[in-house]
């Protein structure tokens, strides 16, 4: 499943330890505190004993805080943190950014739920090429993306899904809830998109967990091309492994791998229903 990094904030408390409870002031200390902050003063006067003051200066710390604009007056910070993500204006932009996207993102699965005839009850997964379907689902059906603020762009924030707009390959997980069955399709995008559309009628599927004469080439295909960045070829697990041509000939092209837990028996029809409209989508970019 395609996963959305949603942050946010939560108040950080900061102490000095565990330090051992103060002895109890004496009436009077207490009575020439109160007295004194109370002529007038604008401070807080707070009498320590001296086990408290020893406690204080052995474990307390302080943060420099840098002006709004990023720090640029040489406060020192802490390695690793970035002054212009200190900023409040930064943090308010990020918050309602993320909160924005979360609903993009929500709206779109579920167009692209309808899309490609996945059920409800089903949940699914993106990698790769799978996350820019997102996007082509949503300006389909005119739904708009939310920009993502300028401040948030100069301190190297980027869209989740920004590279993957690009991809060649992509992968869509779909599986059975509380059963551990899955079903992964990992698709050629640019290879998907270029073939005829009878090509895509008459997908082939060749079994890669059988041994014999086609397997061992076709899986060394999968492996050192797009695909093998998804693919997951590892033996064992209870699962099947096919790949997925344009054809039956020596010279036919391999378009997409399946991958099946538990799902065997409807494989091959959602994996080659899957590609038709997956290929349409893309066609149409």
């Amino acid at each position: 499943m395609s996963v959305t990094d949603i942050t946010g904030t939560t108040p950080a408390a900061y102490g000095v330890g565990s330090a051992k409870p103060a002895p109890a002031k004496s009436p009077d200390a207490s009575a020439r505190g109160a007295a004194t902050a109370g002529r007038g003063s604008r401070e807080d006067v707070v009498s320590l004993s001296p086990d408290a003051v020893k406690a204080m200066n052995a474990r307390s710390f302080s943060i420099t805080v840098p002006p709004e604009g990023g720090g640029a007056s040489g406060a020192a910070l802490p390695s690793g943190i970035d002054a212009a993500k200190l900023n409040p204006n930064y943090m308010l932009a990020r918050i309602d950014y993320m909160e924005k996207h979360g609903d993009y993102m929500e709206k779109a699965f579920g167009l692209l739920r309808q899309t490609l005839g996945l059920p409800e009850d089903r949940p699914f997964f993106l990698g790769g090429a799978g996350n820019a379907l997102l996007d082509k689902i949503a300006q389909k059906n005119g739904l708009t993306k939310p920009e993502m603020p300028e401040i948030l762009r100069a301190a190297g924030e980027k869209d989740p899904f920004e590279d993957d707009s690009d991809a060649d390959a992509g992968v869509i997980g779909i599986g059975l809830p509380n059963s551990g069955k899955e079903l992964q399709v990992v698709f050629s995008r640019h290879d998907l998109a270029s073939i005829s559309a009878k090509a895509a009628d008459s997908l082939k599927m060749v079994s890669l967990t059988d041994q014999n004469e086609r397997s061992g080439p076709l899986l060394g295909t999968i492996k050192e091309g797009v695909l093998g960045r998804f693919t997951d070829t590892r033996p064992g697990q209870g699962a099947n492994l096919w790949a997925v041509t344009d054809g039956g000939g020596p010279n036919a092209r391999v378009v997409a791998s399946v991958r099946s837990v538990g799902m065997d028996d409807v494989a091959g029809e959602v994996a080659t229903g899957l590609l038709k409209n997956l290929k349409e989508l893309f066609a149409k970019a």
